[in-house]
């Protein structure tokens, strides 16, 4: 049963899970994560990277939304004229070619997001699941000890109901 299970049981541990200072790049970010793609393909696909400060800190969380908003040119953000001309959405092939690599060097401080929400590794894992559908996240990280010590993904809580509902 759901409630019998703990989050940490089913949380992927802080050293398995992409983190980073919060000083990196936006380039430097985006390589962490095609590292951790490739270590552990075909067990999970980051989506998202801890962002820490110099005290191991959790600060904010960096998305893939996050890196790739923090790669468009500035005049496409959110503007009046973009929401006016859904059309302009084809120019981005164009403009994302000449500055991309400049605004790659952007930290990753400027564009993360704050974490909306975190669970104690000893809860259950219901109270994951009614965390996440109520503050709309897809992974939260796992308080021990005052101190991050994991991830839990909704993908892996959906795994566990899925098996019972299947009975598997």
């Amino acid at each position: 049963m759901p409630n019998e299970k703990k989050v940490k049981e089913l949380m992927i541990p802080l050293e398995d899970y992409p983190h980073i200072p919060y000083w990196f790049s936006l380039r430097q970010a985006m390589a962490i994560v095609r590292e951790a793609a490739i270590k552990f393909e075909g067990q999970f696909e980051p989506r998202a990277v801890l962002v820490f400060d110099e005290k191991y800190q959790l600060m904010g969380i960096l998305t893939l939304r996050d890196i790739i908003k923090g790669l468009e040119p500035r005049f496409l953000h959110e503007t009046a004229l973009v929401k006016a001309d859904p059309s302009l959405a084809v120019m981005i092939g164009e403009f994302f070619g000449p500055g991309l690599k400049e605004a790659s060097q952007k930290p990753v401080s400027e564009v993360m997001s704050p974490i909306k929400v975190t669970i104690q590794g000893n809860d259950p894992i219901a109270k994951a699941i009614f965390l996440m559908i109520k503050e709309n996240v897809g992974l939260m990280p796992v308080i021990q000890d005052q101190k991050v010590s994991g991830m839990i993904r909704l993908s892996d809580l959906f795994k566990e109901i899925s098996d019972l509902v299947l009975g598997e």
